[in-house]
């Protein structure tokens, strides 16, 4: 959560990167590059991109830059960027690190982490098509209260909006809460659906949250589940992956076991049409890459496929899936040049690079995952570059399978 790690990944990629870059692959295009010292521009994009109805049109946000508290940007067509709005972590809240969604009317809502009036432990924010800004709830993080919101919000179709909370709740099993499950109504009023406790149910559940056809909800909790047997997790709970119905009852649908199970699930789940349940964990004890796993209709749980090091490793971003159910995704570190990479796998598991970031004006280390337009094109960011010393900003890319 804190933005010194923005600081930490520059020198990490720095210790790995080979610096030699090949010629770039002609799918890749590099839409823009952040540079957080023009005043008002962002750095460090850590959520995944939005893109509107019309198809021509990104949003999404930066951890960074802009005041120094992070920004919400657009980019057109044409690749011109236009910041919507620089954070002031006092007033409108701190380190943007989550996707954005869109309603009808054009509205974007969002949340961030840390910040907010009034010491607030992040917020819930709304801008309007014109620029508007509205505070739509700011968390306070009182006695067992929900703080630190993240991954990001879902809407239904009553305008309710959906999301987690890394902390809070009233379970002794963690110091600051396990975290919650919340819903904020359009009139303001916020109501907590689920507390976590940290055993089996999990602790700091990460979303976004997925809805199902009938409204129950699906996401994944970070920690919490059965503790790691790996020493590298320091005796904590290797993750879960949950379903809220409609009811408010939660069912624990896998409780990672570390090793060969993997560890850590990662935001963004996706459904296919039969209903199987796709996700990547990023770890896996300690000499394991990462894996992308399936929850079948009938809750089965397998593998599909385990990362090796040339593939790149730790995927942090969600899955999106393509009509033949080819499921795409990034990789944080690793790969070719060890900066990440952007995968495709296949439904029986094959795995495709279709980019291995080296630094250059490609960007190194997406920390996001991506989207896909009507025409297959996949859109994404990397949190960092090496192109130029002072300016490591990271960039928007386009893919193009």
């Amino acid at each position: 959560m804190e933005k010194q790690s923005s600081f930490c990944i520059a020198i990490f990629v720095l210790v790995l990167a080979v610096m030699t870059a090949p010629a770039q692959v002609q799918s890749f295009r590099a839409l823009h590059q952040f540079n957080g010292k023009t005043p008002g521009d962002g750095a460090v994009p850590h959520g995944t991109l939005l893109l509107n109805a019309a198809g021509d049109t990104l949003f999404g946000t930066t951890l960074d830059g802009g005041n120094g508290d992070g920004t919400v940007f657009k980019i057109d067509s044409t690749g011109k960027e236009t910041v919507l709005l620089a954070f002031d972590s006092a007033v409108t809240g701190d380190s943007p690190d989550s996707p954005l969604i869109q309603d009808a009317a054009g509205n974007l809502y969002g949340v961030t982490p840390e910040g907010g009036p009034n010491g607030a432990a992040g917020v819930i924010y709304r801008i309007s098509p014109q620029g508007e800004l509205t505070i739509l709830h700011a968390f306070q993080g009182d006695a067992n209260s929900p703080a630190v919101p993240t991954g990001g919000l879902i809407m239904d179709k009553l305008g309710n909006l959906y999301g987690t909370t890394f902390d809070g709740g009233n379970s002794p099993n963690c110091l600051f809460g396990c975290g919650t499950i919340y819903r904020l109504d359009p009139a303001g009023n916020l109501q907590v659906l689920y507390e976590f406790t940290g055993l089996a149910d999990g602790d700091e559940p990460f979303g976004p949250l997925v809805p199902d056809a009938k409204g129950n909800l699906y996401g994944v909790s970070k920690g919490g589940g059965v503790l790691c047997p790996d020493q590298e997790f320091d005796g904590e709970g290797c993750g879960a992956v949950f379903e809220l119905t409609r009811s408010g009852t939660l069912k624990v649908l896998h409780t990672f076991q570390g090793g060969k199970d993997g560890a850590i699930p990662q935001g963004g789940l996706v459904f296919n049409d039969a209903g199987d349940l796709f996700g990547v964990v990023s770890r896996g004890g300690r000499t394991e890459n990462g894996k992308v796993f399936k929850i079948s209709k009938d809750g089965s749980y397998s593998i599909l496929h385990q990362f090796a090091r040339k593939e790149g490793t730790s995927p942090n971003g969600g899955l999106v899936l393509d009509e033949a159910g080819n499921l795409y995704g990034t990789n944080f570190f690793n790969g070719t040049h060890n900066l990440g990479t952007v995968f495709k796998v296949r439904p029986d598991g094959q795995l495709t690079v279709l980019h291995a970031f080296h630094g250059n004006t490609d960007g190194a280390v997406p920390a996001a995952g991506l989207i896909r337009d009507a025409h297959g094109h996949l859109f994404g960011t990397t949190s960092t570059n090496l192109l130029n010393q002072a300016v490591r900003g990271g960039n928007v890319f386009e893919i193009t399978p």
